[in-house]
């Protein structure tokens, strides 16, 4: 019989609070017990939306540590350079864990967290939720099927429309490789994953080349002053600017027309044509300020004068040309395995939509997919020319079912059920990661 256990939260920014949610959709089979959030606004509201009292709440994941909480697992979603510390903290605490990905940011405090994950008998699950989404583990089911025979090679392409990275990696936490993590470790190490997990073989080297093709000083229109808000001449022609983003949310808008029904698809197109219009009538009103992500990310005051203010002295408000990013906007990776198959990871941070293409070619047959609002699967046999289109679920093709369902194993694994993935498989993504980092900054081929 099921038992309701207890994680404690370290970290309750985006991430931190989408698997707290799960507690508030299953109060019968975990609460949040403790929460450690350095951003006093967040960890109030997480305490209102947990009931926790004063004494449970923390400004720094340490302090939680000084403090003996009664808790079966922990949960890890702060930012990516202050992974290993509290893992390993928890781990040796006695805490099983759930680390939001990157594990770690170099392949020696990867290995560090593996071992001391078999050291503790802690399990150690990393968020690579995209293993858990019901489409992609058909893919898998297929290639072990046998009906595609064995694989030859595979494209994989992750399409990141061109406001998620201005959003997230050239005005926000992202922006810098140096003080983040490299792109191809924090926004494809879920690719990478995908890729490993499908092949079924260790990868043997790795080349990679990109670079920044458009967020740079270069290409800043002419009089384009540091911050959007300071009446820049170009403002009703970018795609970047930022109130249009943040307050009005044009560009998640765009996004829904994709896959809503014909009566979202209108009310959608309404607002994107007439926002302010919109913004007076009681039908559209509450979607004017904009509050859900991106825009939920930049302050706690979601009114419209709060958001404002955000713009206006927060990262969030800068213009994407006169920023300190560094990151690709365009990156390829060749991999090779060790049974001579061959994989590319192409990262087009360019799309007019968000969604994850491939082709997976056997002996025997191709795989073809899209991920993403208008999910499709097809298998081709080569021996008979027959076409196979698997029926998916529309409304379970995104990252919100993986997290639900990577929550669920959590909650299993804190019952004693031994977790689907392994620290050691999830270092494997990383290990790719880096060396398609380091491939693509020397120009060179790098052996695994």
């Amino acid at each position: 019989m099921n038992q309701r256990l207890t994680i404690a939260i370290l970290g309750y920014g985006g991430r931190g609070r989408t698997y707290a949610r799960y507690a508030l959709k299953h109060p019968e089979r975990l609460k949040v017990v403790a929460v450690a959030e350095p951003n006093p606004d967040r960890l109030q509201n997480a305490a209102k939306a947990h009931g926790l009292s004063q004494e449970v709440l923390f400004t720094h994941w340490k302090d939680f540590f000084q403090k003996p909480i009664a808790a079966d697992g922990v949960v890890i979603a702060t930012q990516d350079i202050m992974h290993v510390e509290p893992a390993v903290s928890a781990m040796k605490a006695g805490y099983h864990v759930l680390l939001e990905k990157p594990m770690a940011l170099t392949p020696e405090d990867c290995e560090r967290l593996v071992q001391v994950s078999q050291e503790t008998q802690k399990s150690l699950n990393i968020c690579h939720v995209l293993r858990y989404v019901e489409m992609l583990r058909k893919v898998k089911d297929i290639i072990d099927s046998g009906r595609l025979g064995k694989l030859t090679s595979v494209f994989h392409s992750e399409n990141v429309t061109y406001a998620h990275m201005a959003h997230s990696f050239v005005r926000g936490h992202w922006s810098n490789s140096e003080a983040s993590s490299p792109i191809v470790l924090a926004k494809t190490c879920h690719d990478l994953d995908l890729l490993v997990w499908w092949i079924g073989q260790k990868p043997r080297r790795v080349s990679s080349m990109g670079s920044i093709s458009q967020f740079q000083s270069s290409r800043a229109p002419k009089g384009a002053p540091q911050r959007c808000l300071d009446g820049c001449p170009a403002a009703e022609t970018c795609l970047y600017e930022a109130k249009r983003t943040y307050l009005d949310g044009r560009w998640v808008k765009q996004c829904l027309v994709d896959s809503g029904d014909f009566v979202t698809k209108m009310g959608i197109r309404f607002m994107l044509r007439h926002p302010r219009l919109a913004s007076k009538l009681p039908l559209f009103k509450s979607y004017y300020p904009w509050t859900e992500w991106p825009t939920n990310v930049l302050t706690e005051n979601l009114t419209e004068e709060g958001i404002l203010e955000a713009l206006k002295t927060g990262p969030y408000g800068r213009c994407v040309y006169h920023c300190d990013n560094d990151q690709p906007d365009h990156q390829d990776t060749i991999i090779e395995f060790e049974e001579g198959t061959t994989a590319i990871l192409r990262l087009n941070a360019h799309s007019h939509r968000e969604e994850r293409t491939f082709r997976i070619d056997g002996e025997k047959g191709s795989l073809r997919g899209t991920f993403g609002s208008k999910p499709r699967l097809e298998l081709h046999q080569h021996l008979d020319g027959s076409v196979t289109h698997f029926p998916l679920n529309t409304r379970s093709t995104g990252h919100r079912e993986g997290d639900e369902r990577i929550m669920e194993e959590f909650v299993d694994v804190l019952q004693g059920e031994p977790g689907k993935t392994s620290a050691a498989d999830s270092a494997t993504s990383h290990f790719l990661a880096f060396a398609a980092h380091r491939a693509r900054m020397t120009s060179q081929v790098v052996e695994l």
